[in-house]
């Protein structure tokens, strides 16, 4: 009893694998890790993990893994309470989108919030998990059972309240004994056996959603589809009373037409109908959305119950591609092989799955087929594809065809971009391009011969010899002039 008079709360897991299936089974496909220790963690599950309290707020901590890969590495998990009237929680929209940490582990923390009029006992939680695994249409759901008890409230009744206050009620029940014990010592009749009870159990009747049209059709980003679904009172005698029910949903991209009902009476095996229309906005994210469906009834007797069921609306958001810069020259030549680019942009806000892009024309023949994988939304990828220039009478193995025409001109090619979505649906779209194919461009190389190289110093020689000519005949010429004007001048002298 020290552990209650400290106030500690504790978690037991009684019961960690049952799962159901929704569009694909999800049996063992996700479990919760019990072995290791994680932050918020004062222990693995296996050595008794216990959630911390401060006040009237426990801090839950879960985690899953799995087995398999799922879309965006990431799980939707929420809380369904079994609403009961001394139940000691507060009734909240827990569900969380958890991511993959870099260790796999999808780790789960929520704040619930505790009563403060609280009694002891045991109450179960419900984690509903959700998961789109990778490479399928559909996505799984699975519920984890998880039994909180609760030790630091009020005594749950009379005999717990006197047990708390120093075990008087095991007193009384020892001087019971003793005086049935008495009497029969001393020779009085028996006391005889209490009469067996014959008040029938009550059992609190069950109402689950029964059929969801939806169940495992998407609803498409931008449109608004028709919802047809209904609930069931389960029970085979019992009749409800006073039924509300309401709608939760914590997206704000979806838009219901209707979120409460009123039912005076359903009766046994009887069912509700909740069909509506549903708006989905233009920016949803394309993922499972979990809606609760909140059931506060009572009975013939007028107890009051409150359940609660989760579904899941598959929504879709439509894929958007465009071919962008595709550049290819206007003309080129025989037997030349010349580059073909490309920008593939992601318009939209859904993911391509399987990207690729292939080119075809009369007299081209691409390398290859480039596959660029997928590509999320707003991004984009540059490509390049190297195309060999052949002939226009060439068929599409790259072989002449006799009689086909001319081998040469104008060609037209067609670029050809493909992409998946969640179901493998193909899409396509093509931008067309335009060429002229030339005849082989033939250059002639021409080789000037270079001259021979001659010796220049015999030219210097016949230079200077002019020279030294010019000049002795230049001398010869001043020395005649010169003896000419004596032989003159010895005349006159006469």
């Amino acid at each position: 009893m020290e552990h209650r008079r400290n106030g500690i709360l504790y978690l037991a897991i009684l019961c960690l694998f049952w799962c159901f299936p929704v569009l694909a089974r999800g049996e063992g496909r996700i479990t919760i890790d019990t072995n290791k220790v994680y932050e918020g963690m004062s222990s693995s599950f296996a050595k008794g993990y216990e959630p911390s309290v401060q006040k009237h707020t426990m801090s839950l901590v879960i985690p899953f893994r799995s087995g398999m890969g799922l879309e965006g590495d990431k799980i939707n998990v929420g809380i369904s309470f079994e609403k009961e009237e001394e139940s000691p929680f507060y009734y909240k929209n827990y569900q969380k989108r958890v991511k993959r940490s870099k260790d796999g582990v999808y780790l789960y923390r929520c704040k619930v919030k505790l009563k403060k009029d609280r009694k002891n006992g045991q109450y179960p939680l419900h984690l509903l998990v959700q998961a789109q695994p990778k490479g399928e249409a559909g996505f799984i759901q699975q519920e984890f059972t998880v039994y909180v008890e609760i030790t630091d409230g009020l005594p749950k009744n009379a005999e717990d309240r006197k047990e708390d206050e120093g075990g008087v009620g095991s007193g009384s029940i020892s001087d019971e004994a003793s005086m049935m014990q008495d009497g029969l010592a001393g020779g009085a009749d028996p006391l005889p056996d209490p009469s067996p009870s014959t008040e029938e159990t009550k059992r609190q009747p069950r109402i689950l959603v029964s059929q969801n049209s939806l169940q495992g059709t998407a609803v498409q980003a931008g449109e608004r589809a028709a919802w047809a679904i209904s609930a069931r009172n389960c029970s085979g005698r019992q009749a409800v009373e006073n039924l509300k029910v309401t709608l939760l949903c914590e997206s704000r991209e979806l838009s219901f037409e209707k979120t409460s009902w009123y039912f005076e009476r359903t009766g046994a095996g009887q069912s509700m109908d909740l069909s509506q229309n549903v708006t989905v906005g233009q920016k949803a994210a394309a993922e499972p959305v979990a809606v609760q469906f909140q059931f506060d009834y009572e009975d013939k007797d007028g107890n009051s119950y409150s359940t609660t069921e989760t579904v899941s609306l598959m929504v879709r958001q439509k894929q958007q591609a465009a071919l962008a810069g595709v550049s290819f020259p206007e003309g080129v030549y025989e037997s030349e092989s010349e580059p073909l680019t490309f920008q593939v942009q992601n318009t939209g806000l859904a993911v391509l799955y399987n990207v690729r892009v292939c080119f075809e024309g009369k007299g081209l023949f691409p390398d290859k087929e480039m596959y660029l994988g997928n590509l999320e939304a707003g991004a984009s990828l540059d490509g390049e594809i190297k195309v060999f220039v052949g002939t226009l009478d060439m068929d599409a193995d790259g072989l002449v065809i006799e009689g086909a025409g001319e081998k040469y001109g104008k060609t037209e090619g067609e670029v050809i971009l493909s992409y998946e979505d969640e179901q493998g649906k193909v899409e396509k779209l093509s931008q067309k391009l335009h060429t002229t194919i030339q005849k082989p461009q033939v250059v002639e190389l021409s080789v000037e011969k270079e001259a021979p190289k001659t010796n220049q110093w015999w030219i210097t020689i016949v230079i200077l010899a002019m020279i030294t000519m010019a000049l002795a005949m230049l001398c010869l010429y001043l020395r005649m002039k010169h003896y000419q004007k004596i032989y003159t001048n010895a005349i006159s002298g006469k």
